[in-house]
């Protein structure tokens, strides 16, 4: 944790090396140059008062996500000299009903176990844009 502290605002900072045997590969990753690496970044915000208030059981909450990848692989580059650079930000909402509307009908229609958090208890792996992208793949 990278907490910092002025006034009446925090926010912390995280960057996140990612290294994985990428899950599109064979078993020979170590040896051709196949682990997958990533960055990513983060940038969490919020008001110290808002943290501390006893009447409160919710804070507002703001985050920057950046990531530096390699092509994705549907963007079909092979090999290709580049990377992705993405740079976003985003705040917690006080409930679902703040959506756009554009974004729950996208929900609604294509993915509705979205409509749910998930349990606190969730046991389910670690899902990466490569991972999904072979389950995609493969049911081709």
């Amino acid at each position: 944790m990278n907490l910092s502290v002025h006034g009446d605002d925090w926010w912390d900072t995280a960057t996140i090396p990612l290294f994985y045997k990428n899950p599109l590969g064979g078993n020979f990753q170590d040896y051709v140059g196949g682990i997958y690496h990533a960055t990513e970044m983060f940038n969490t915000t919020g008001s110290v008062s808002d943290l501390t208030d006893d009447d409160k059981d919710t804070a507002k909450v703001g985050i920057g996500w950046e990531r530096i990848s390699y092509w994705l692989p549907w963007m079909k580059m092979s090999g290709r000299n580049g990377i992705v650079y993405f740079h976003t930000f985003g705040k917690k909402l006080d409930s679902y009903d703040e959506l756009p509307d554009s974004i729950k009908k996208e929900i609604e229609t294509n993915y509705p176990k979205y409509n749910e958090p998930p349990p606190t208890d969730d046991d389910r792996r670690n899902e990466t844009s490569w991972t999904y992208f072979k389950k995609v793949l493969g049911n081709q």
